[in-house]
């Protein structure tokens, strides 16, 4: 007879089995609620914002910013020196570039010559009409006379007026030869280089005023028609791990034909320059709700929900502690982002939103951090 039968009718053997099997049909039997399960189970939890509040809906956009100037010399010339390079932050009248000036400052200097020759002989010719005003009333010269001395001094009036004006414009074109920053800003391009000539209105410099921030995205017909109870845009830069407060700058009025959508403008306060144009951002969009469509329900995660002895629950956190309590809810829309749900809530408690399957009630519970859920995902 083999060894393992011989030991099996051992009435040791038998008796050993016979106690583990009702040990295991101990603890089957053991309810779930004297079951030990670790405390201070980690969970995700949200804030329950206001009923009047719909749930956000999501874009992505690129930053840009809010003032973008191109600059060019007004006038053509040789690129005497450029003082600006790319990324440097200038300020207000701040030289960027000089055109070389010689040609320019020898005709501001030849109109002012002539300028003063003109006004000698407007001087010369106003003393002589005057003086043939009380001659020809003597009868000392004639008519005829004192019209070519009036005709003389209207004459030098047209020269002197003429050659001021065109020192006024040869002295603007000096002026344009000196290219300033035209505000607080950031070299964003930079097109000229010293001994290069330059024609007018061709761009050599390109300025992002990064005091303010803009996002542009298309959005749909059924976003836009609520255009006018927007409270909010959260813009969060995931680069810079920081949420912004967006405003609404400008919503267009006309479908983009390529899109389908239209064409919505947010600014964003940017004071520590943190923010640069081209920084990709999730822009969450949220408006109020008329009231007839609220009903008091709120927007909470699918994985929030679940079933307790046959009824929809969610798991609320005590405002005293951080025990958990099952909450009885019935169930409204299911949008998007969620599903919205209604019961003995209000704004302000939170609500576990991951793990719901594995908690009991009163059980104490631990919201993870934010540095915990990057490391979870990593």
């Amino acid at each position: 007879m083999p060894s393992h039968a011989m030991a099996f009718r051992n009435p040791h053997w038998r008796l050993g089995l016979l106690l583990i099997a009702i040990l295991l049909l101990v603890a089957c039997d053991q309810p779930a609620e004297m079951r030990e399960e670790p405390s201070d189970r980690p969970v995700l939890a949200l804030t329950l914002q206001s009923p009047e509040n719909m749930t956000s809906r999501t874009f992505s956009a690129r930053a840009e910013a809010a003032e973008r100037t191109a600059l060019a010399f007004r006038v053509p010339g040789q690129v005497f020196s450029v003082r600006a390079d790319l990324g440097d932050r200038v300020i207000r009248d701040e030289v960027l570039a000089r055109l070389d000036d010689r040609d320019y400052r020898l005709k501001a200097r030849e109109l002012e010559g002539q300028l003063e020759a003109a006004e000698g002989q407007l001087e010369e010719a106003e003393v002589n009409y005057r003086r043939g005003q009380d001659l020809v009333q003597d009868g000392t010269i004639s008519r005829a006379d004192f019209d070519g001395l009036r005709s003389a001094f209207r004459q030098a009036q047209g020269r002197r007026d003429a050659t001021r004006e065109s020192l006024a414009t040869a002295r603007a074109a000096l002026e344009d030869t000196v290219l300033r920053a035209p505000f607080d800003a950031y070299v964003a391009r930079r097109n000229i280089e010293p001994h290069e000539q330059v024609s007018p209105e061709r761009v050599v410099f390109v300025l992002d005023d990064l005091d303010e921030i803009e996002l542009r995205v298309g959005v749909p017909e059924t976003l836009v028609v609520q255009r006018d109870r927007l409270i909010a845009v959260d813009v969060h830069f995931a680069a810079l791990g920081r949420t912004y407060e967006g405003r609404v700058r400008a919503v267009g009025v006309d479908v983009d034909e390529d899109t389908q959508t239209y064409p919505v403008r947010i600014v964003v306060d940017n004071t520590d320059q943190s923010i640069l144009p081209g920084m990709t951002a999730r822009l969450d969009f949220r408006a109020g709700l008329p009231e007839s469509d609220g009903q008091g329900y709120f927007m909470v995660p699918m994985t929030a929900v679940f079933d307790h002895e046959g009824q929809p629950h969610i798991w609320i956190m005590e405002e005293a502690g951080e025990s958990v309590t099952r909450r009885p809810v019935s169930l409204g829309p299911l949008e998007r982002d969620g599903v919205r749900v209604r019961g003995d809530l209000h704004a302000g408690q939170r609500v576990v939103t991951a793990g719901v399957q594995h908690l009991r009630e009163g059980q104490t519970v631990r919201v993870l951090t934010e540095e915990e859920m990057r490391g979870a995902r990593r």
